[in-house]
């Protein structure tokens, strides 16, 4: 038993979204006294707390009644409310750890800049098609400690960990944990590159022994992390053979260990396409093997995964033209990748929320890849500044309007693609959201 396992204390929840309700339902059911506390006063009940406080006034005044604090991801454990509880000597931790403390299962662990939501929820797929109870949770949108109250018996935890979890982590020990990219995202909480890279390696932080940390040797901004791990380390690689992990030859993915390597399956035999998914899939035979899944026993998984909603996900075809929603594309290397998914000539739907980043630099892969951008959001003005000249640019603001400039511009054979490269923020609760409203309007079209 542990401070945040034996119950019989008062704690309180700062901030109520999905991962705050669901660690105020584990800690109530290990016996705590959960204060729920929020700034919105949007906020108006929660099922799993004795009682509520709202605003932040009120919950600065009530933390002097607490044993411990646990912070929601979205809120930056820098901040006032966190940072007055530290000083009063209240034990603060996020979600990911008061999970992680709750659990007796094994965790494999998935973060990045892209494409960590469909490695694990890749994984965990490939896990139980195998015979285990594998359960893909975290930033995928499942809680973990939901998964912990639900699945408690679990063999697996496939969790996806984004860089706001990691901030808030003490022991977390992962027996796998893969980094599939880094690239520049989340500057306006982390300050700079180099911090947002040191929160990613929260994923490792605490491994030793037999953990494994696995690498994108194809990643330049994966570099800096080589050789921090005090476990093992292994790699990744669609462009030449590495020592220990996976890599690609003649259109073939290879497992390897010093003792030789063992194909695993074709590219061309993988369930969902593209180069990114290639990698995607090269992460996730390394964590199954950690796992202790045989080669032939990960090819069911590996070829018949569906995907996950709102990642380039083919909503219809409609005389000819396909509508493909890619809500969870909320930063420029994300929209890259989508547009490099595609040979047909597309009508990119996209902004939101801008990150602090500059655009510009996709003005040539917009021009080559699209036929026209259609622009919501409050990023729209930037956007069309950063690629108006190189194809026709329309401000539409909203989806609805977007939507109806791309039926009609739209001819047969072209693809209507919504990756935003944004957040969601200005004008959704969140990509899924902004994705389902999408999602709504195309399956409306008549």
């Amino acid at each position: 038993m542990g401070y945040w396992t034996d119950g019989a204390k008062r704690i309180g929840v700062l901030g109520l979204g999905r991962s705050g309700r669901a660690a105020a339902a584990l800690l109530r059911l290990r016996g705590f006294t959960v204060v729920g506390m929020d700034s919105s006063p949007a906020v108006r009940d929660c099922a799993d707390c004795a009682m509520l406080v709202i605003g932040n006034e009120a919950i600065t005044s009530s933390l002097d009644g607490l044993d411990g604090l646990v912070v929601s991801p979205g809120v930056d454990p820098a901040s006032y409310v966190p940072a007055a509880a530290g000083e009063l000597g209240i034990p603060v931790i996020g979600e990911i750890e008061l999970a992680y403390q709750n659990s007796d299962s094994p965790v494999l662990a998935v973060t990045g800049s892209n494409g960590k939501t469909t490695t694990a929820e890749w994984l965990a797929y490939t896990l139980s098609r195998a015979g285990f109870e594998a359960i893909a949770a975290g930033n995928t949108g499942y809680p973990f400690s939901t998964a912990v109250v639900k699945h408690p018996d679990a063999d697996w935890i496939a969790l996806e960990v984004s860089s706001y979890q990691l901030q808030t982590v003490e022991t977390f020990r992962p027996v796998g944990a893969a980094i599939l990219n880094i690239t520049p995202d989340h500057l306006d909480r982390h300050g700079d590159i180099s911090r947002y890279v040191d929160a990613k390696a929260g994923i490792f932080i605490n491994q030793d022994g037999d953990d494994v940390l696995v690498l994108n040797r194809d990643d330049p901004g994966s570099v800096p992390l080589s050789g921090r791990t005090s476990g093992l380390e292994w790699y990744f690689s669609s462009r030449e053979r590495v020592n220990r992990g996976a890599f690609v030859m003649n259109g073939t993915i290879f497992l390897t260990d010093p003792e030789g390597e063992v194909p695993v399956i074709d590219t061309e035999d993988l369930s969902i396409p593209g180069s990114h998914n290639i990698s995607n899939a090269l992460a996730v035979v390394c964590l199954a093997a950690r796992a202790g899944l045989a080669p032939a026993a990960m090819v069911e998984g590996l070829s018949t995964f569906p995907g996950v909603p709102h990642r380039i996900e083919t909503l219809r075809e409609l005389r000819g033209v396909t509508f493909v929603n890619d809500s969870k594309s909320t930063n420029p290397d994300s929209l890259r990748v989508a547009l490099e998914s595609f040979r047909a000539p597309v009508l990119l739907i996209a902004g939101g929320l801008a990150k602090e980043t500059d655009y510009r630099h996709l003005r040539e892969l917009v021009e080559s890849r699209t036929r026209g951008v259609i622009l919501i959001g409050s990023a729209a003005g930037m956007l069309s500044e950063a690629w108006s000249g190189s194809v026709p640019v329309w401000i539409e603001g909203e989806m609805e309007r977007a939507l109806e400039r791309a039926v009609s511009e739209a001819k047969a054979g072209d693809t209507v693609l919504l990756s935003p490269g944004c957040a969601s923020f200005d004008q959704y609760s969140n990509f899924e959201e902004r994705g389902d409203h999408f999602r709504t309007l195309v399956e409306g079209l008549e």
